[in-house]
């Protein structure tokens, strides 16, 4: 397997989106509106696709969602006390630790971990992808505002219906539902429907990287590097360890379903805990800067992964 030929693309596609950006060739509004056709219609097109059409019944195994969300948990509690009781100007503030423990295990399985997977071992494994997404972004996007309640006017049960209502969690469940439907019946997806979805999600991908990389234009890490070094030891070391551990013999997973859990758990931290920081108007730059670094670093870091469990 060669990991040049795997990560190289991808990094390009972002590159090309940062310049395009930061030599204002694309204005912010202008990747703005491409974000949103991206996230809003490409990306849930393609994911809703793949869902309706994955072998679901094959990979619904609990042992898979344990390995993967026991570590995960841990992490995101580990970055939390940390922040809590150690931060010198957020120390013992909840949404301020609740969003720097969403920083510090909440992984960009969409955008870098789904590419990643999809080139390295194929579309076999993309029903696993797409069942811990499901309650990847629900879960700790929930767990977050439960910990921050305290200090936020919205409630436990609004930030769970908006996360719900998230296009890409709502085109996964309603592929699954619709995979599940097809089976029972017997019946496939209308070709028209197929070809029109595939044209419609055939770009997803490259435009989800273009857009990162072009947003990555307005993040600047400034200060806090201790905070966001310690955020990216937990994110790209030491979560993907600990899914290893619990795969392997926690929960004696096999190889290739230990290497695709890995490989989403050693994904860099997703845009969107960026967003929830500038919600809660607490440690934005922090994340941010957890945002951008682990996102560099998972050049070096996946490709190390991927050559040490292949």
């Amino acid at each position: 397997m060669n990991i040049i030929h795997i990560i190289a693309p991808l990094v390009l596609v972002g590159l090309a989106g940062f310049i395009a950006t930061k030599s204002q060739w694309l204005t912010r509004t202008q990747l703005d509106a491409l974000s949103k056709f991206t996230f809003h219609l490409a990306i849930p097109a393609f994911l809703f696709l793949q869902m309706a059409q994955a072998d679901i019944k094959s990979h619904l195994d609990l042992a898979i969602y344990g390995a993967f969300y026991i570590p995960v948990i841990i992490v995101f509690f580990i970055a939390y006390v940390s922040n809590y009781y150690f931060h010198s100007n957020y120390r013992k503030e909840d949404d301020a630790s609740a969003a720097y423990a969403l920083a510090a295990s909440y992984s960009n399985n969409i955008i870098v971990g789904l590419p990643v997977i999809l080139l390295a071992l194929g579309e076999h494994y993309l029903a696993i992808v797409f069942m811990i997404v499901v309650f990847h972004s629900a879960m700790l996007f929930t767990l977050t505002s439960a910990l921050a309640a305290r200090k936020q006017k919205t409630s436990v049960m609004s930030t769970l219906k908006s996360t719900l209502l998230n296009p890409l969690i709502l085109a996964i469940i309603a592929g699954a539902m619709t995979n599940i439907l097809l089976t029972k019946t017997g019946n496939k997806l209308p070709m028209i429907l197929v070809d029109s979805l595939t044209l419609l999600g055939k770009p997803a991908i490259s435009l989800a990287l273009f857009s990162l990389g072009g947003s990555m234009t307005y993040y600047q890490v400034k200060s806090e590097k201790y905070f966001i070094g310690f955020a990216c030891l937990l994110k790209l070391a030491i979560l993907p360890s600990l899914v290893f551990l619990t795969a392997t013999y926690g929960f004696a997973l096999a190889q290739d379903v230990t290497l695709v859990l890995v490989i989403m758990s050693a994904c860099p931290t997703g845009v969107n805990a960026y967003l929830i920081a500038k919600n809660y108007e607490n440690h934005q730059e922090t994340v941010a800067g957890t945002v951008v670094v682990t996102t560099v670093l998972s050049v070096l870091t996946t490709p190390i992964w991927l050559m040490l469990l292949s």
